[in-house]
């Protein structure tokens, strides 16, 4: 893997970074199994280790060595990189920064930035431009919540999902319960 890269992004935000890596990061990975690697069955992310799952994320490792031997500053340097900036959580309000985070972790970049975009009332079309950004601080996390349980109560009226709603509800409640 190039560390390099990583280690590059989080400098040019240090302040940010630090509150990530001391603050964000350990809460989520304590839904994630942390530096154990597991595989659950029916988990299309197949094996995972630090929240990173090797199917989505083979392509920034040099094989199944390197990324089972992930440490726990690689992967919140991945997670900053990959998912935290990604999604311009740096942007949104103190209290939002975990939920917001960790739902994009969970869910995928992609739907956590369309339901933020729906929270803050501009057009949920995945896109961070500059009417987004300029809305983002606006976010409430009671709205992020919402969607983000209406989405695993969509899930869970799909059969191949119901052993993860429980988890994924748990998750979902502590992570918005929790201050830093």
């Amino acid at each position: 893997m190039n560390l390099a890269k990583y280690k590059s992004i989080a400098s040019q935000h240090p302040e940010e970074y630090k509150l990530f890596r001391d603050k964000i990061f350990p809460i989520t990975m304590a839904w994630e199994g942390g530096g154990k690697i597991h595989k659950a069955a029916g988990d299309s992310g197949g094996w995972t280790i630090w929240g990173i799952a090797w199917n989505y994320w083979k392509r920034i490792f040099k094989d199944f060595s390197d990324f089972k031997d992930t440490t726990r500053e690689e992967a919140s340097y991945i997670a900053f990189a990959n998912f935290y900036l990604k999604i311009h959580a740096h942007h949104v309000p103190y209290d939002c920064k975990l939920f917001y985070f960790d739902m994009a972790y969970n869910l995928g970049s992609g739907r956590a930035i369309k339901y933020m975009q729906s929270c803050i009332g501009v057009n949920p079309d995945g896109i961070i431009g500059r009417v987004t950004i300029s809305k983002m601080h606006k976010l409430d996390k009671r709205c992020l919540k919402s969607k983000r349980d209406g989405w695993y109560a969509y899930l869970n009226r799909r059969p191949r999902f119901r052993k993860f709603y429980k988890g994924w509800m748990n998750r979902s409640n502590a992570v918005f319960r929790k201050t830093y």
